[in-house]
């Protein structure tokens, strides 16, 4: 029999009780498939406030494999919804910030992401840089300290040795682990520069992705550049932050055999940045074999087109 409360499946109200979400709960077990259906559909509605109470019993139940597995399936679920919810409200942001969007991707692999302390983390780092910095510094030297702030005094480097691996993309994991890989490493760096107001932005080049100091006050053009150019020069942080120039950008075109597109000279959106994520998550999950990891991700990716 369904039980009356089963039948709005589409409410979003929480349970008024926890005996209420018990016996749902509980339900998740019944062998009839129709209301198994609207069980879940129900819990799944609930949202991440019943995750807490979907474990517990999921951690009691650990001879009733089916059991188990319907109510990882059920916490799967919610979390994937919450991260889709999540980055459709990114998207429809004003700013599309960079840091709040790695936070919500790095949810993926860790629901539990403690927010507060990533934060944190990232604060003592740019509290380090400004500490550094004065008003009188030129691109060059900024960048100089930068590179000394991250790479000599907190230690980050490049991952070479696992440079597939899924951590290697993930905010939370480059701050604990101090390793990461182009992208992750370069989301780092621009984050850090953009709140301290300094025009640092990523640039999405092909099979790489580096940042680029722009040109605010266009003083190429001062110098007698007339291309269009936009940036002042641009910076490697795999390579510890090494500065380079847009004839190299072109050499690097040439051996690709690709066109001087616009778009890997200068800095890319937000949103491309974290488009660049999810396809470097799909790769790594592709080459370990973690297809649901695969799966999440083509949904993801749908949110962002």
């Amino acid at each position: 029999m369904v039980l009356p409360y089963l039948c709005k499946v589409k409410t979003q109200i929480v349970p008024s009780n926890p005996g209420e979400l018990a016996a749902l709960i509980r339900l998740v077990e019944d062998p009839d498939p129709t209301i198994y259906g609207h069980v879940k559909d129900k819990l799944v509605g609930f949202g991440k406030s019943v995750v807490p109470a979907l474990e517990d019993s999921w951690h009691r139940t650990i001879e009733e494999q089916e059991y188990q597995d319907r109510l990882r399936g059920i916490i799967h679920e919610i979390r994937i919804n919450e991260i889709k919810n999540e980055l459709s409200k990114w998207k429809a942001s004003s700013n599309r910030d960079l840091f709040r969007g790695s936070v919500i991707l790095s949810k993926l692999h860790y629901p539990e992401i403690d927010e507060k302390k990533v934060e944190e983390e990232l604060d003592k780092i740019q509290q380090k840089v400004w500490l550094e910095i004065n008003e009188n510094n030129t691109a060059f030297e900024i960048v100089k300290i930068f590179n000394h702030v991250l790479f000599d005094i907190c230690g980050f480097e490049s991952s070479k040795n696992n440079f597939y691996a899924p951590q290697n993309s993930f905010i939370n994991t480059v701050l604990e682990s101090k390793k990461g890989n182009p992208l992750s490493l370069s989301i780092l760096y621009s984050v850090i520069a953009q709140r301290l107001q300094i025009p640092i932005y990523g640039v999405n080049l092909p099979n790489h992705f580096v940042l680029g100091f722009v040109d605010e006050f266009k003083t190429l053009k001062m110098l007698g550049f007339n291309d269009d150019r936009n940036v002042l020069f641009y910076i490697n942080p795999f390579s510890r932050g090494r500065i380079f120039d847009h004839n190299e950008i072109e050499n690097y075109l040439r051996s690709l055999n690709l066109p001087f597109d616009r778009d890997y000279f200068e800095p890319c959106s937000n949103t491309e940045i974290l488009k660049r994520m999810l396809n470097n998550l799909a790769y790594a999950y592709t080459k370990v074999g973690e297809e649901q990891k695969v799966q999440d991700l083509k949904q993801i990716q749908a949110i962002l087109g």
